[in-house]
């Protein structure tokens, strides 16, 4: 009841209703950006050491391990999560149950599918070098960590819904925190690639377990409601197809990489690769938690996508501009303070990585409008031309002797080409202000151009030890970031704070 007794307004139902989502938006970003820092900086440590203990080869072994899982995953996903977000259902007992069951379901055969596939794989990759042998029991272990996995809670889907990241990202941090020492410990111990998969395998168990503990909410129950899963297999038909066809878009490189380069090779670029993806894993984080959710929410209170979708863009593009900036001008001192002289081509492929990930970032916040709208269809679009690009482009490349640097070109293209495809079909939605693209495009040539002359032209500046390159760059590039950080962020926390 309002103060003068009578009930509130449906305008004043809506406006609460925007400011709650608004509210939870905030909290929740903060909370994504708070773990995307520490989980970064701990990868990052790990890595480092993990680089200085292991041979090269060790990262493009786990690199395909990992595409393999991710494959499996991203063939079988029919939008679970997705489905509990959007469904009028999703908080219902017998619709949460039915999707965790078909959960559990999914982990249990593609554990089956990933151990039944070790072996032709490692054949086909140990043609192109015999280390890749490995593959036959690094993929059974690793594929442990996937039934496990399938038995995480439901309430981490009933969480989503409700964009409760807090305590779903707590559960994140603790997880890294004692991953990070389970892994290092067995790595200093073995010197072995095993302590990765083992690792892997404690840190999905633990993870598992604090879904139970820490999460609230009702008891897990085995069922399958038949109009529960006739309505999730409807709306998870295309998302099923856009995921395939994601991770091979996401994956092809790797996976055609290891076929056609000494895996040592392969293994620096993975590096640089992972670092790269540090953007992408961000961004994908916010889509995921945040503006998939929000969108959902605000088209049900009868907002139009175009305005939705404008308020979010702005800062999430801006947050991955300023850090693919910093991962191009800072890519030659980091490698040069952080690694040996085995992966110092890294800081070649980084510069071209980064910026494709940058283009991918423009895809990712347009696919949570088309998701929302239900064209997950063009989602796989979007994928599909970009795995249709990178075939044909380094189908070109191979009839050359290419090197594994000028396949990094072709990754960069494809992408380019992937965001083109993805903006033409944003039109389609009114989606057509691209001021904002326009901006953070001239910000990432001009803020790169301007780090890369200083490393490599400035003689003051390149004759300076790599640690102190590193911290008078980032303050440059923060500082050159700094205005449009204020012009973006400022009415958010006025907003807020009124």
């Amino acid at each position: 009841m309002s103060a003068d007794g009578f009930p509130p307004s449906s305008a004043a139902i809506s406006s609460q209703t925007r400011s709650a989502l608004n509210a939870k938006a905030r909290s929740g970003s903060a909370w994504i950006m708070m773990a995307f820092g520490a989980g970064q900086i701990i990868r990052l440590g790990v890595n480092i050491m993990l680089a200085a203990w292991l041979f090269e080869e060790a990262f493009a072994l786990m690199a395909l391990v990992y595409a393999v899982m991710v494959g499996l995953a991203m063939f079988s996903d029919i939008g679970l999560e997705q489905n509990v977000i959007q469904s009028p259902r999703g908080d219902e007992p017998n619709f949460l149950n039915t999707a965790w069951t078909m959960q559990v379901i999914r982990g249990i055969v593609l554990a089956l599918l990933a151990s039944m596939a070790a072996w032709p794989l490692a054949m086909f990759y140990a043609n192109n070098d015999p280390a890749a042998l490995e593959l036959r029991w690094l993929i059974p272990l690793v594929a442990l960590t996937a039934l496990i996995d399938g038995l995480r809670s439901p309430r981490v889907l009933s969480a989503a819904r409700h964009m409760q990241v807090a305590q779903v990202t707590r559960i994140e941090i603790g997880v890294s925190v004692v991953n990070a020492v389970v892994i290092l410990w067995l790595a200093w111990y073995s010197r072995s690639i095993y302590a990765l998969a083992v690792a892997a395998v404690s840190s999905s168990v633990l993870h598992t377990v604090l879904t139970y503990w820490f999460l609230p909410g009702p008891r897990a129950r085995f069922i399958l409601e038949p109009k529960a899963v006739r309505s999730i297999f409807s709306l998870g038909k295309w998302i099923f197809l856009s995921t395939l066809l994601y991770f091979v878009a996401l994956q092809i490189d790797r996976l055609t990489f290891a076929a056609s380069y000494p895996l040592a090779q392969v293994g620096v670029y993975t590096i640089a690769a992972s670092l790269a993806l540090m953007v992408g894993t961000l961004v994908g984080s916010l889509q995921s938690a945040i503006v998939f959710p929000w969108y959902a929410r605000m088209l049900e209170d009868g907002r139009a996508l175009p305005e939705a979708f404008q308020r979010a863009k702005a800062p999430v593009l801006l947050m991955s501009t300023y850090l693919v900036v910093l991962l191009i001008v800072g890519s030659n001192s980091f490698f040069a303070l952080a690694y040996d002289h085995r992966y110092s081509q890294a800081a070649v492929f980084l510069p071209i990585l980064a910026t494709g990930v940058w283009f991918s970032s423009i895809g990712s916040l347009y696919g949570s409008a088309f998701v929302v709208k239900g064209l997950s269809k063009w989602l796989a679009l979007v994928s599909a031309v970009k795995v249709v690009s990178f075939v044909v482009l380094f189908g070109l490349l191979s009839r050359f002797e290419s090197t594994i640097v000028m396949a990094a070109w072709v990754v960069l293209l494809s992408e380019l080409v992937a965001a083109l495809v993805t903006q033409l079909l944003g039109w389609r939605l009114d989606l057509r202000n691209l001021r904002v693209e326009a901006a953070m495009f001239v910000m990432l040539v001009c803020g790169s151009g301007l780090g890369l002359w200083l490393v490599h032209r400035f003689e003051p500046m390149a004759s300076l030890h790599p640690a102190l390159q590193l911290v008078l760059l980032g303050m440059l590039v923060t500082a050159s970031f700094a205005p449009m950080f204020l012009k973006v962020l400022y009415p958010i926390i006025k907003q807020r704070r009124a």
